[in-house]
């Protein structure tokens, strides 16, 4: 394992601005945790109903207009239609990242959606009304789920959503590490380029992610939100010096010699960062992917742009050489 250690995690006084964006995530995952607890725990209870959702995968094979849709999803669509079960799955959730597909099937009436062309059978009537008053529950719980409101998704894509949705995560697990890397990346940046090139670093990073995911991914219903494209940004700034070496943590064993701090030039980062980002998307079933990993890849490139425009503090590296990393530089400063 190697990670990278930068200057460490330099406190408030060092880099106040990425303290406070951090702050930020926190006090909006703070206020909308409990609403999205009790979404989250709702939807997933959706999505474990298979035959909600094999159901789903065949209304949408029967109803959508294949000539529109990938070569991917033609393939799914025919699979269904000769009654593949595990293409009926996988379909239909394609079918929710559709945002007007639900909505238009549940304003149709029973007996029209029944009377939906199909050379293989839903099953009965009860069977549609079950897909309906799911489909129903699930749009009302949408509407109130966090990720949904603050979110940015085809439905929702107001000009205020493109800032909230940098500070909204789907969960604390999607949080942490994300802070972990704003802090990390971000105190390095701050301090070695100063305040303004993290702060605007951070917030172009993610227009740009989202941008970039608009363009080559395309927004669906399921919604776009955390600030790993501000990160990508971020890491794309510290890598963009390749002659520059920094500090990296390796630990092979628990042994002697297998551990400590290796210096390595920056550009170490892109492919511990940025090209696995862009492998992934390249590998990535359209649709399927649950990782924006065009906002990333967009947010690393605005990082490579903006980088040229703020150029490095010779004495943050200065004192980073010196060997003084983290806690231990902040201390020094402040009692200096």
């Amino acid at each position: 394992m190697i990670f990278p250690l930068l200057r460490g995690l330099l406190w408030f006084h060092r880099a106040p601005l990425t303290w406070i964006l951090v702050a930020m995530n926190l006090a909006v995952f703070t206020w909308t945790f409990p609403a999205y607890l009790a979404a989250d725990d709702a939807i997933e209870e959706i999505l474990d109903d298979d035959s909600f959702i094999t159901t789903n995968g065949l209304l949408f094979a029967s109803s959508i207009d294949r000539k529109k849709e990938s070569s991917s999803v033609q393939e799914l669509i025919a699979r269904s239609l000769e009654g593949d079960e595990d293409a009926r799955m996988l379909l239909g959730h394609v079918a929710l990242r559709r945002s007007d597909f639900l909505s238009n099937m549940t304003k149709l009436q029973s007996e029209n959606l029944k009377a939906i062309p199909m050379k293989a059978s839903v099953g009965d009537l009860v069977m549609i009304e079950r897909w309906r008053v799911t489909a129903e529950r699930l749009l009302e719980i949408q509407f109130i789920h966090p990720s949904y409101r603050l979110g940015l998704s085809q439905d929702r894509a107001d000009i205020w959503r493109w800032l909230s949705y940098q500070v909204t995560h789907s969960g604390a697990v999607h949080l942490f590490w994300n802070m972990i890397f704003l802090l990390l990346f971000g105190t390095f940046v701050e301090h070695s380029r100063g305040s303004r090139a993290m702060f605007l670093t951070a917030w172009l990073g993610g227009l740009g992610g989202a941008l970039a995911y608009v363009l080559l991914s395309g927004l669906s219903a399921s919604p776009l939100v955390g600030a790993s494209a501000a990160v990508s940004a971020l890491i794309a700034v510290s890598a963009s010096n390749a002659q520059r070496r920094l500090p990296f943590v390796y630990w092979l064993l628990p042994f002697r010699g297998y551990y400590g701090v290796a210096w390595l030039p920056a550009w170490v980062l892109i492919p511990a960062f940025v090209i696995p980002d862009l492998s992934g998307w390249l590998a990535a079933q359209p649709g399927l992917s649950a990782v924006a990993y065009t906002a990333h890849i967009g947010g690393a490139l605005v990082g490579f742009a903006v980088s040229r425009f703020f150029p490095e503090r010779p004495e943050a590296f200065q004192e980073l050489a010196s060997g003084m990393t983290g806690a231990a530089a902040s201390t020094t400063r402040l009692s200096a």
